[in-house]
């Protein structure tokens, strides 16, 4: 025991942590770990954005090189993440690794800046819930029944308002989720992950074994049968100009990685719940790097079964035409795409509109859980009200936090769904700083603090080097290739979003304020929070 933990239990001295135990529970496995990591990637809506977006707005980039050198870039990244939290197994993630090697007002503004954009990443997916899987699902049956009211409803699902009810719905439920238990939300992503994975799995096959002469013969049938325009393949290639093929073009390849980056580089969040996982270690490098190389593999295969079936050229214009030329409310999703196919089959209509469903919203509960754990691990450091570290000896969660975090995600939301502020991946720039603080805090840990380094699983060495060092400075080099990317993206760069930059810088002056006030201020109640950081918190 340390001097400073005797002494925070001296009578008249202030508690170093708010109590001696965080009071949740390490129930967690591995398979649970790989499944929420591989979820916060979300194939599904990574196949969607890359076929959607990359053949029609990146002329002669390569879908397939960009999906592969995205997943090679995120690998030190999320090995330095998953060694970090074998190291130190403790909720908060990052928060804990950088205020206990770098500095405490680095760790807080980094976790501040995890907060701001997990809570938008809580609205955005909660929007993307109604946006893309009900207005798909609802289509897609509407195209089986040949009912018009069923096709207004799918519209109803993009407008604002039908993304913010639906949304608002998802965000209460797993709000009250958390409440019940951790692991009955565990219990939920398992099921669900399987039933999406079927999905995924069933569509890749109808792309696969569809001629493309019959894909088009269909889509242009599916297309009618929800009240659009015939030919509507040909249409689409008029209206978009994209019939002639595009050669590959390297530097195209370079700025569309902001979309496969935008899912492969957010294997890591499990590193923030890493105080309620069992056998840290193994937990964590199969269910951080394992996830990554999984994700990567699936968008491969199905970003080249859907190439194969409708053609790039094909892709570029049925995401580049304005819907409105084909008759339709919204661009059709690869669901769709694979959907037409099989349209007159309820059953499989059905199916795979639900399955694709279950993956539009999964950033939203992880997110949701790991912005909770943040929270946590501030108030237990005294960093924020006692009242946020409470945790229900019933059900073992922080009820209060996860009420704070339901009120965030609804603002987000709202924000997103009326367009107000935000968009889908502007945010991403300024949340890889805080990747690359915690690369470096990697580099210096087996130094700075040595003894936990010599005391944990992962004191492996190459050549005399510690190699959390070495994987440390390979993610800050892949990381900071990340940042060009979507510093320079014409269409999310930073570079073209003044309002987005300087929200960006003022996430980390807010933070850097709010951590030398509330220090400035339990000073003056004789606190020192400045203790709590020569330790690394209790479980």
């Amino acid at each position: 025991m340390s001097e400073q933990e005797v002494g925070s239990r001296l009578p008249g001295r202030p508690r170093v942590f708010v109590r001696e135990a965080t009071g949740l529970t390490k129930e967690l496995s591995l398979i649970d770990i790989f499944i929420y990591n591989t979820n916060n990637q979300n194939i599904g809506i990574g196949v969607l954005f890359i076929l959607l977006f990359v053949p029609a707005f990146y002329p002669g980039a390569s879908m397939l090189g960009g999906a592969l050198i995205a997943g090679i870039l995120a690998l030190a990244h999320a090995t330095t993440y998953a060694l970090f939290a074998a190291a130190m197994p403790r909720s908060g993630g990052d928060y804990v690794y950088i205020s206990r090697t770098l500095s405490p007002v680095l760790g807080f503004v980094s976790s501040f800046n995890w907060l701001v954009w997990l809570s938008v990443y809580i609205g955005i997916p909660a929007a993307y819930f109604g946006q893309y899987g009900l207005s798909s699902l609802f289509r897609m049956l509407a195209a089986n029944a040949g009912e018009p009211d069923l096709m207004r409803f799918a519209d109803f699902w993009q407008t604002p308002l039908g993304i913010f009810v639906a949304g608002t719905v998802l965000i209460v439920g797993f709000g009250a989720v958390f409440a019940l238990g951790t692991k009955l939300y565990f219990r939920i992503q398992n099921v669900t992950f399987l039933i999406a994975t079927i999905a995924v799995a069933i569509l890749g096959l109808i792309a696969l074994v569809t001629p493309r002469e019959t894909f088009v013969a269909r889509f242009d049938e599916y297309v009618q049968a929800v009240g659009g325009v015939a030919n509507a393949f040909r249409v689409a290639q008029e209206a978009s100009g994209s019939q002639q093929p595009q050669p590959f073009d390297a530097y195209q390849t370079f700025l569309s990685l902001s979309l496969p980056l935008y899912i492969v580089l957010y294997s890591i969040t499990s590193s923030i719940i890493g105080g309620e996982v069992k056998n840290a270690r193994r937990a964590q490098l199969f269910g951080m790097p394992g996830s990554v190389m999984y994700c990567t593999l699936w968008i491969l295969v199905l970003v080249a079964a859907f190439q194969k079936m409708v053609g790039y050229e094909g892709l570029a214009a049925i995401g580049a035409a304005d819907p409105a030329a084909l008759g339709l409310a919204f661009t059709p999703t690869f669901v769709e795409l694979a959907g037409s196919v099989v349209y007159r089959s309820l059953p499989l209509v059905v199916f795979l509109g639900i399955g694709f469903l279950l993956w539009t919203y999964v950033w939203l509960p992880i997110n949701y859980l790991a912005s909770t754990r943040i929270l946590l691990a501030w108030s237990f450091d005294r960093l924020m009200p006692e009242r946020l570290a409470y945790v229900s000896p019933r059900t073992h969660t922080p009820l209060i936090a996860i009420l704070v975090v339901g009120i965030l995600g609804e603002i987000c939301l709202a924000l997103y769904a009326w367009k107000i502020v935000l968009a889908s991946i502007v945010g991403i720039f300024g949340w890889i700083i805080s990747f690359l603080l915690t690369a470096v805090a990697a580099i210096v840990f087996p130094y700075r603090r040595r003894a936990d380094f010599e005391a944990s699983p992962v004191r492996w060495r190459l050549a005399g080097i510690p190699l959390m060092s070495i994987v440390g400075v390979v993610a800050v080099l892949s990381l900071l290739i990340c940042e060009v990317v979507f510093w320079l993206d014409p269409f999310v760069g930073l570079a073209y979003f003044p309002n987005v930059q300087a929200l960006t810088v003022g996430v980390f002056v807010v933070g850097a304020l709010l951590y030398w006030g509330t220090r400035m201020i339990q000073a003056r109640r004789g606190i020192r929070i400045e203790y709590a950081f020569r330790e690394i918190p209790p479980e």
